[in-house]
């Protein structure tokens, strides 16, 4: 969809990542795919359970279900799961402070740990 640096971007939504979850996005997000049954099914209950909402203030933005994460046991970050029509199943988009791919030197096909850590 290629919209995630404007998005974190926006001020109403980069306050509500700050104030909520902690987190001062660096533009943009980092989009994983969920690959194999053990991690597709812990991702679908993670999706079923309440997380952090981002509330959009213009009703033209969907919402987001947010999650508060470490990522590679290194960078927390957060996992935001924009609720519109048709998102992909199998997509899971991160944010953190700082640019989640230089910071963990992440290449394409690189496999991630990403642990939750609770909503507060």
């Amino acid at each position: 969809m290629r919209v995630g640096s404007s998005f974190t971007q926006i001020p109403w939504v980069k306050k509500q990542f700050i104030q909520k979850l902690n987190v001062d996005p660096y533009p943009g997000t980092l989009n994983l795919e969920i690959v194999g049954l053990s991690d597709s099914q812990n991702f679908r209950e993670l999706k079923s359970t309440v997380g952090v909402e981002i509330v959009p203030e213009d009703p033209s933005f969907c919402s987001a279900q947010c999650y508060p994460v470490l990522i590679n046991g290194l960078l927390k970050g957060a996992i935001v799961f924009p609720k519109v029509k048709d998102y992909p199943e199998d997509k899971m988009e991160l944010i953190a402070s700082q640019n989640i791919k230089e910071v963990l030197s992440v290449k394409e096909e690189d496999v991630l740990e990403v642990e939750t850590l609770g909503v507060a």
